[in-house]
């Protein structure tokens, strides 16, 4: 969490969290809901903080 608010300036919510863990654990079919303006696209940029 506080390594996403420093890089991104967003605290993550549990939803983008548990995306960021699944695909750190190699998870490849991933389908993520959510309504507009809602930062879908941050939980696929996470992993690459680790």
């Amino acid at each position: 969490k506080e390594a996403t608010q420093e890089r991104f300036r967003v605290r993550p919510c549990l939803w983008r969290m548990e995306i960021a863990q699944a695909i750190l654990r190699g998870a490849k079919d991933i389908v993520c809901t959510a309504g507009t303006e809602t930062g879908k696209t941050l939980p696929f940029w996470l992993p690459l903080l680790f």
